[in-house]
């Protein structure tokens, strides 16, 4: 399991301000663009998500007293979902948009992936969501080219080819060759004859967008929201991504989720086991009738469609055994026990 504070250079008391100003240090130090490491770059990213969290904070430092070496990571979509709600000033707003253009695994992404978490009652009554997200739109300025002339012209750097060659050496008799992406042009040959004022070249702008969905009774959490077109646009294409939503379920500390199916725990006195006893579940807010029926030997009671979409309530039942036999209660089992044998 990765270090988080030792990544971000804070003491494990460190402050959530503390940990966005370290955050906010590093992120302009190490960014690709300045020369950092691409993957070194994700890590600071990946531990500031945690750090930042109190929630994932706190099951962190569970796992990491406990000696714990697994930490669920974040793939770049979780990263890139995560920072595109952060507020951060315009510099670093611009790195964050670079790395996740630049980086390998995203470059070629115009989808934007939203999380949000829902709880097990909103599921079943249904709810709405408003979600604010940020999106690269066509510069309406340049039309996209970056360009105020909307023209552009030859790289000077590169000459036109999109790529760079360098020599260098190792020791003496060693000539190495190597070809990189241009980047004053990011290997497209081609730069804005004028650089448009509004979108300093790069053919997008950062819109602030605020989208309202409406989630309906027993909906299935485990599905993709798909909103089309709401993405981000590509200057070249002139083409939009669409807008994806994921859904995570809150956890509860009395029920589960598996499937369509809802789970909870009772715990049954093996009296009431073998006499049978009728219960009633608080089933969020409303009590539901169940009857255990007499000699129960079950693990299990499956009642019909109160899950989610369809599923059902399953309740998992604990028989638990008599506390403390006296003599009084030996003698009662024993003559129980004689009269059964009959």
């Amino acid at each position: 399991m990765e270090d988080y504070y030792q990544i971000l250079g804070v003491p494990e008391n460190a402050s959530e301000e503390e940990i966005k100003k370290r955050f906010r240090e590093l992120a302009k130090k190490y960014h690709p663009d300045v020369g950092g490491d691409p993957e070194k770059f994700k890590k600071i990213l990946e531990a500031y998500r945690v750090l930042s969290d109190k929630k994932l904070r706190q099951e962190y430092d569970m796992k990491r007293k406990m000696g714990s070496f697994e930490f669920p990571g974040f793939g770049f979509e979780d990263l890139e979902s995560f920072f595109r709600k952060q507020d951060f000033d315009d510099l670093l707003a611009d790195l964050l948009e670079d790395f996740f253009s630049f980086y390998p695994e995203g470059k070629e992404r115009k989808d934007i992936i939203i999380d949000i978490e829902v709880t097990i009652p909103e599921i079943l009554n249904g709810t709405e969501r408003t979600i604010n997200f940020k999106r690269k739109v066509i510069c309406p300025d340049c039309n996209g080219t970056g360009s105020e002339t909307k023209r552009l012209i030859k790289c000077p750097i590169c000459n036109g080819y999109g790529r760079i060659r360098s020599k260098s050496s190792f020791f003496t008799g060693f000539i190495f060759e190597t070809s990189k992406i241009c980047k004053n042009c990011n290997g497209t040959g081609k730069v804005p004859e004028k650089v448009c004022n509004r979108c300093q070249g790069r053919g997008y702008i950062i819109k602030d967008e605020i989208v309202k969905i409406n989630l309906p009774q027993n909906f299935n959490p485990y599905e993709i929201i798909k909103i089309a077109g709401l993405g981000d646009q590509d200057p070249k294409t002139k083409k939009s991504g669409d807008l994806l939503i994921r859904i995570n379920i809150q956890r509860h500390p009395r029920f589960e989720i598996k499937g369509k199916d809802i789970i909870t725990f009772i715990d049954l006195d093996i009296i009431d086991a073998i006499l049978g006893k009728d219960l009633k579940i608080n089933f969020f807010g409303k009590n539901i009738d169940v009857k255990i029926p007499e000699n129960f030997t079950g693990d299990s009671i499956r009642l019909k469609g109160y899950g989610i979409n369809g599923g059902d309530l399953i309740i998992k039942v604990n028989i638990k055994p008599i506390k403390k036999l006296t003599p009084k209660i030996k003698e009662l089992l024993k003559k129980i026990k004689e009269e059964l044998e009959k």
